[in-house]
């Protein structure tokens, strides 16, 4: 009997350890489970919605709605909102032509101008289930807004200032003459500010220019101090006689802007928990 009190490292069974053994493990146990955040997670209750959608056609007229299908399920089987939000993002693109030497201004532009939201909800039905899919099913539409329809100014023949005010802003105008300015020489300037535009007299503009001679080539070149009155003097243009072509008869300026719809379908179960589609973006005519 007296054996069979050794120490278990020597391969012997101890009768006071097992008990001991057992007692710890029964109070780890609930330790781990309490501490246990993946398991917390991961319980039914607190997953989201698992979702398919998909969007067959990409592009829309504005005005129109857009056709989608979409497949939801959740562990818990019961759905609190249905809906397709989408946000808006503007593309603008610009193309100023001064024709006087072929100067051209190019600005692609990118703007997201209104946040996803809400644009339209559907009813959960239990009618819905399709056995073989193991999921809901929704084959419905979404609207797109008449008012995100695309619009295309190409080198009209009328210039309608209050039109122009509004496609073109004041900050774009003022990128384009920045970058014409330095493409400006003197027989520009003198078409310009003399004889287009009489902003300027003749025999003013001509002691803002020094006249360098190298051999038989002659060229007049601009004096420093004279940079901010022909920088003054330039903005004093009417903005449709910077981009007129005489030749053509038309104002040179192509302008386009388009819409562009990043739309998801959203699931919230009756948990509460909500979840979003992968996100389909949809181009707007």
């Amino acid at each position: 009997m007296k054996k069979m009190k050794m120490d278990s490292i020597n391969g012997r069974r101890h009768p006071g350890i097992v008990p001991a053994l057992f007692a710890t493990l029964l109070f780890l146990l609930p330790a781990c489970e309490i501490n246990d955040p993946v398991g917390d997670i991961s319980r039914p209750g607190h997953i989201a919605a698992s979702i398919y959608w998909d969007v067959p056609s990409t592009n829309v007229n504005a005005g129109n709605e857009v056709p989608f299908y979409a497949e939801y399920w959740s562990t818990d089987q019961t759905f609190t909102s249905l809906g397709v939000w989408y946000d808006v993002v503007r593309k603008l693109k610009y193309t100023i032509t001064y024709p006087g030497n072929g100067f051209a201004f190019f600005l692609d532009s990118t703007e997201l101008v209104r946040e996803s939201q809400e644009i339209t909800t559907f009813k959960h039905s239990e009618g819905s289930f399709d056995a073989e899919k193991k999921a809901f099913v929704i084959e419905d539409k979404f609207p797109v807004s008449y008012t995100l329809s695309s619009l295309e100014v190409k080198n009209p023949l009328v210039y309608d200032q209050a039109q122009y005010d509004n496609l073109i802003p004041a900050a774009i105008r003022e990128r384009f003459i920045k970058s014409l300015f330095s493409q400006l020489g003197y027989a520009d300037f003198k078409t310009l500010l003399v004889t287009q535009n009489p902003v300027v007299p003749a025999d003013t503009l001509e002691t803002w220019f020094d006249t360098v001679t190298e051999g038989d080539v002659i060229t007049r070149t601009v004096r420093q101090d004279a940079i901010p009155l022909l920088n003054e003097k330039i903005r004093q243009i009417p903005f449709s006689a910077l981009i007129y072509n005489k030749n053509r008869q038309y104002y040179a300026v192509e302008f386009t802007r388009s819409y562009e719809l990043n739309a998801r379908f959203r699931v919230v179960n009756g948990k509460q928990v909500e979840n979003f589609s992968d996100s389909k973006k949809i181009t707007v005519f």
